[in-house]
């Protein structure tokens, strides 16, 4: 459960997280970055409400349980962006990245997450 509710800051392959081999990602594709920044935004914000008691074992509801899948999606995006990460001369794993952000995208929005609507905040 910890491993999914911090799934954009978990460690992977040579300790790159999904944070942290976006930014490399970034570098050539920024719009593509910016589409999976917004989905771990919504997604973490959906999810913070409820961490305590998921971290405590509580059986999570329908809602919630449909978020942590979500979750693991975007942990699962995180292995892959790592791994390209470590070695980005291989090819750039656009196609699988489009399709989960398609399938985030599409599942956030059946679980009634809002999208931004402002800018995110800096600093």
């Amino acid at each position: 459960m910890a491993r999914l509710l911090a799934y954009a800051e978990a460690p992977r392959q040579d300790d790159w997280t999904l944070r942290s081999a976006l930014v490399r990602y970034a570098q050539p594709e920024p719009l593509r970055a910016s589409a999976v920044l917004e989905l771990v935004r919504r997604t973490d914000g959906a999810l913070h409400p409820h961490a305590r008691r998921l971290e405590a074992g509580d059986e999570p509801a329908p809602r919630i349980a449909g978020l942590l899948e979500v979750a693991g999606e975007l942990d699962r995006l995180g292995d892959l962006l790592a791994g390209w990460a470590i070695d980005p001369a291989q090819p750039r794993p656009d196609e699988d990245l489009d399709g989960i952000v398609r399938d985030v995208f599409t599942r956030l929005g059946e679980l009634d997450v809002p999208r931004e609507t402002r800018p995110p905040r800096r600093g």
